[in-house]
């Protein structure tokens, strides 16, 4: 029967696709402020959510919201993980959100003044506030 060698290879498919699936790797605490940072100056509010712990996400909406009716860029950002336990970690970034606002002015939130903290949260690490 032809059907067995079809079979064998379908098989073999679906499983290599398992591991590969399996293998991605997940994001670090680091990775997910990126993500958060850039979603802000994205204005897109869904994606900051989604990089929110529940206790966060009516915040990241309203920081998300902030900067709609202005021009914001994040320039030289870099992230790194400053402490990190099961559940909780902390993160700090250099570089800074520009806001260009219609009168001309720019103005600059330098973001090595926060300290971001991250909750693991439902199996990922999530933005969960600020440290000061």
């Amino acid at each position: 029967m032809t059907f067995k060698p079809i079979l064998l290879v379908a098989t073999i498919l679906i499983v290599l696709g398992a591991l590969l699936t399996g293998c991605e790797s997940a994001k670090t605490p680091a990775d997910v402020i990126v993500d958060y940072l850039e979603s802000l100056a994205e204005k897109d509010q869904t994606k900051a959510v989604a990089n929110s712990c529940v206790a966060w996400e009516e915040k990241a909406l309203a920081e998300g919201a902030s900067f709609i009716n202005v021009e914001v860029t994040l320039e030289n950002l870099s992230c790194e993980v400053l402490t990190e336990s099961e559940s909780e970690a902390t993160v700090g970034c250099t570089g800074s959100f520009i806001s260009s606002y219609t009168a001309g002015e720019n103005q600059e939130l330098d973001l090595s003044a926060l300290t971001f903290v991250l909750l693991h949260e439902n199996g990922d690490w999530r933005m969960c506030g600020y440290d000061f």
